[in-house]
């Protein structure tokens, strides 16, 4: 038993540290220590083809490789400065907007892509507060956008439909924004200035391609049922890929071509089956039935791990597959229920927009010149607030 234990901490420990240097790398590492521990080669081998072999997963690889591609397309030709330059919209509106927009894409080193356009209209603000503007906001749309890495996989592992989970977490969306206006952005005052009219026609294709993903997904999924739950989410990115390649125009090759070296979509893909390859390694190793024994309350599990989980890894998805395999394996329950995954999330979200492991805060106080004591004593209201909210709704519901 003892071999197992320390075999599971030191490929969580592994996982942990590598994951600030190479996330699939340390996944990969992670899982297989844990193998060496807990199974035979034979159980290793089955977990492998378990992994290769399932329909699901590999149909959400190629999804969530498609996506990174858009996102390359939007920058590379432009179209993504096209939506940025034809908002009209207040400056608290501006500073809450643009980082948003290009969070909903995975774009390498986002927050320095939408650190520009923070600066342009914060000048008057000081480094701390731009560094938490550019965190906060960009973050903010993981509870409800549905074509999400962060918010697809965990709902996939807590066989959960993200619909429901996106009803459910539209209050936690709305409490993240009055807290970042109230903390953040109350005290901006003033208008954007532009030197042009605001063109439409500029507008109007790149938003169309943001939007087309979701809502193609929204009705396949609530009109087809398809063997393959994942299928509609590779149809939607393929839909809003066909759009993004119609609206660049002339040089379509070179512009693809461009976009998939600079995004390199591959990362993603093998990021998504290293994750895949640890979860079921873990489901066989009988760490569950360890962790069971300690008889740990689902509040410590759920908030308290949630949140410091978040805090270590500076990621979403990883303290979410690590999180909610146990919690099912321990419950016995078929899918996770709503209100635990939503405040899981929330804590882990809470852990994750505030650690120097996250690469969008370094690089955000980095950009801006901002000392993190004074990011975090900014960021600490939110924080306190949002997770007191986590708590409270867990005792009183879960």
């Amino acid at each position: 038993m003892w071999i197992a234990w320390a075999g599971f901490l030191a490929a969580v420990v592994v996982v942990i540290f590598g994951a600030r240097y190479h996330l699939p790398l340390a996944l990969l590492s992670g899982t297989i220590v844990l193998a060496l521990a807990t199974l035979s080669s034979a159980e290793l081998y089955e977990a492998f083809i378990n992994t290769v072999t399932s329909a699901d997963t590999i149909i959400l690889i190629l999804a969530l490789g498609i996506i990174p591609i858009i996102g390359g397309i939007l920058q590379v030709s432009g179209k993504l400065d096209d939506i940025i330059d034809n908002l009209r919209v207040g400056r608290r509106a501006f500073l809450g907007t643009t980082p948003a927009l290009i969070g909903l894409l995975p774009i390498p080193g986002g927050a320095l892509f939408s650190s520009p356009l923070v600066e342009k209209s914060a000048k008057d603000l000081e480094g701390h507060v731009k560094s938490g503007i550019n965190v906060w906001f960009r973050h903010v749309l993981y509870f409800i956008y549905p074509i999400s890495y962060a918010l697809i996989i965990p709902a996939d592992l807590a066989n959960l439909s993200i619909y429901k989970i996106i009803i459910f977490q539209f209050p936690l969306f709305l409490m993240t924004i009055v807290l970042g206006y109230f903390f953040l952005l109350r005290k901006v005052d003033g208008d954007m200035e532009y030197t042009s009219d605001i063109d439409l026609r500029a507008l109007t294709p790149p938003l169309l391609v943001l939007i087309t993903a979701p809502v193609v997904h929204f009705v396949l999924t609530y009109t087809y049922d398809f063997q393959v739950a994942n299928i509609t989410v590779l149809i939607a990115v393929i839909f809003s890929l066909i759009l993004s390649i119609f609206i660049i125009g002339d040089n379509k090759i070179g512009v693809i071509q461009e976009s998939i070296s600079k995004m390199k979509p591959w990362n993603f893909m093998f990021l998504i089956f290293c994750l895949y390859f640890f979860i079921n390694v873990f489901l066989s190793s009988g760490i569950d039935t360890l962790i069971e024994n300690l008889h740990l309350s689902d509040f410590v599990l759920i908030i308290v791990f949630g949140f410091f989980l978040g805090l270590a890894t500076g990621r979403i998805i990883l303290p979410a597959s690590i999180i909610i395999p146990i919690y099912m394996s321990t419950s016995g329950l078929g899918s996770m229920p709503i209100i635990a995954f939503s405040m899981m999330y929330l804590s882990i979200f809470l852990g994750y927009v505030i650690t120097p492991v996250h690469p969008c805060i370094s690089i955000s106080l980095e950009y801006f010149n901002g000392g993190m004591h004074r990011f975090l004593k900014l960021m600490a209201p939110l924080i306190i607030i949002s997770l007191a909210v986590a708590s409270v709704v867990f005792l009183l519901f879960v």
